[in-house]
């Protein structure tokens, strides 16, 4: 368990939010009972469930490279970003994420700074999580219902702003994507590139923070270690869509639908029957 997923698990433990509010990881998959000798490693294969997240959307190069990949492999992700990041760059990027089947999430308003809602007054909050919603209404025509917090920083009052406004918040319980200068990211693949280690060393740095029974799993936004991520992998773990993952049926194809009207529209409006997702 890495120290964020510690720090989630003594937030639930100490404050009024439930598990329930927060999303960490995948539901637990079925598996037939084994049959025959005990053997730790059977080869049976693509079990537990896992779950791909990002948590930006640029260089716009990058994650054209990274859905690639994720097509390729017939694997969906979910994307988070902060709203000050859509342009007419970004933007076509995100039509073909949601024709393509992942999921788009909030992470609010700024990226420079990124709002850290352990430090930030309840006004400044409310800014992040309303104004990256208008700003994804007038984008994409929808307004998405997850939201990752910055840096994964999150206390009871920051989570029950987010209810509040009809988030479901999302973090992961495995990998790792950037630092804040605390070090606390221990599977960081930028931090492994960036100090010359192999390409190798910075996958592994990141898959063995995955546990065999599966999870939600952030990654670089970095074409390379994606690709080379997917190829070490492949064989042990089943990786499924978010609705597959945490059990919300439908939540996708309602995503795509609102996004094809509102792509549509002339006015770039949001349809009144199209609900939050």
């Amino acid at each position: 368990m890495n120290v964020i997923n510690l720090a989630l698990s003594a937030l639930l433990a100490s404050s009024s939010v439930h598990a329930s509010d927060v999303i960490h990881s995948c539901n637990l998959a079925e598996k037939p009972e084994p049959t025959g000798p005990y053997q730790a490693y059977s080869g049976d294969t693509k079990v537990a469930h896992t779950h791909i997240i990002f948590g930006d959307i640029t260089p716009a190069d990058e994650v054209e490279s990274i859905l690639n990949t994720l097509k390729a492999r017939n694997t969906k992700a979910s994307f988070f970003m902060h709203t000050d990041k859509i342009d007419d760059e970004t933007k076509p990027l995100l039509q073909r994420m949601v024709d393509e089947g992942h999921t788009i999430g909030s992470t609010g308003q700024s990226s420079n700074p990124q709002v850290n809602f352990l430090y930030a007054n309840n006004t400044y909050i409310e800014q992040q999580i309303t104004g990256a919603d208008s700003d994804f209404k007038e984008a994409i025509g929808f307004v998405p219902s997850l939201y990752a917090p910055s840096f994964g920083a999150l206390d009871s009052r920051g989570q029950q702003m987010l209810n509040n406004n009809g988030k479901t918040t999302v973090m992961w319980s495995a990998g790792g994507e950037c630092c804040d200068g605390s070090g606390l990211l221990l599977a960081n693949g930028w931090w492994f590139l960036d100090n010359n280690e192999p390409l190798a060393t910075a996958v592994a740095g990141i898959r063995y923070t995955l546990p065999e029974a599966g999870g939600i799993i952030l990654l670089p936004t970095n074409a390379e270690i994606v690709d080379e991520y997917l190829s070490q992998v492949w064989p042990y773990w089943k990786f499924v869509d978010f609705d597959t993952c945490t059990g919300r049926s439908g939540k996708a194809a309602k995503a795509a639908k609102a996004f094809g009207k509102s792509s549509k529209s002339k006015e770039g409006g949001v349809d009144a029957n199209v609900e939050n997702l």
